[in-house]
């Protein structure tokens, strides 16, 4: 049997991961000195609440090893391979983490780490087909293959108002050519090999909306959009009204990011994901 673990950074719901016997192991979100368990302790609604009071910024951290030694070894009581999917290793050291661990259960069962390269709603697509493939009775190997070969269809780009939480993650070094002694001027970022790195600059979230829509379009084909916003915003909404005139048989959402992203994001960011398809 095949179990199929991911973080939370993968922003995969409650009842998804249920209904695909995925594992979800939450990423710590650090206010300071306060450390809180992403989906544990602290969801969506508190972040924000904690983030209007804190002093400092936030950031995001890998599951301790031992976390990850319990769930693999829980997991391991009734299976005896688990293929372990985890946010960007350009992002985090959540990869890194899991394969040192893995090493403990070498010899005695079979752990496959992947790194996504992707976050959110990115990372949940490999996992949910992961998830899926599993169920299907296909072989680990070839889940793998399935997986990895699925990374380089799955685009995101995302619209940032404030660079710093970024620069306090030590991920923008390279976006600043985009702002520095720009009154105004805010980054579009695209995930490339797992990097966050700057795409171009627009000046008003209007813009931006303008832009993220031209994206999609540029698609000879696609199979899914999903659109992820921070706080609830009328852009948002004004994006996927336009893209569902243009596109009204394909598969089109919104949701919001969870706290694992808005650390590197911050709160009023606009994304888009497209998945390309086969």
């Amino acid at each position: 049997m095949i179990k199929i673990v991911t973080d939370s950074s993968s922003d995969m719901s409650p009842h998804l991961a249920a209904e695909l016997g995925v594992t979800v192991i939450p990423m710590r979100i650090s206010f300071g000195n306060r450390v809180y368990h992403d989906g544990v302790d602290i969801d969506r609604a508190d972040y924000y609440r904690h983030l209007t009071k804190s002093m400092v910024l936030p950031t995001s951290e890998p599951p301790l090893p031992e976390e990850f030694q319990q769930a693999y070894g829980r997991l391991l009581k009734n299976a005896d391979q688990i293929l372990s999917i985890h946010l960007s290793s350009k992002l985090s050291k959540t990869v890194q983490v899991a394969q040192e661990t893995a090493k403990a259960f070498l010899g005695r069962s079979k752990i496959t780490i992947v790194d996504s390269r992707l976050v959110s709603w990115g990372q949940e697509l490999l996992v949910t087909m992961a998830a899926e493939a599993a169920q299907k009775g296909l072989l680990l190997e070839d889940i793998v293959r399935l997986v990895r070969g699925l990374i380089p269809h799955v685009y995101m780009v995302f619209f940032v108002e404030n660079v710093e939480y970024l620069e306090h993650h030590g991920h923008f070094s390279r976006g600043r050519i985009l702002t520095d002694n720009l009154p105004g001027v805010r980054p579009l970022l695209i995930m490339e090999d797992g990097e966050v790195v700057p795409m171009e600059k627009v000046r008003t979230r209007g813009k931006s909306v303008d832009r993220l829509f031209e994206f999609v379009t540029e698609f000879a084909r696609f199979d899914r959009v999903m659109i992820l916003q921070g706080r609830p915003s009328d852009e948002a909404q004004l994006l996927f009204e336009r893209l569902l005139e243009v596109f009204p048989e394909k598969r089109l959402d919104v949701r919001p990011y969870g706290p694992a992203l808005a650390t590197y994001l911050g709160p009023d960011a606009l994304g888009i994901v497209v998945h390309e398809g086969a």
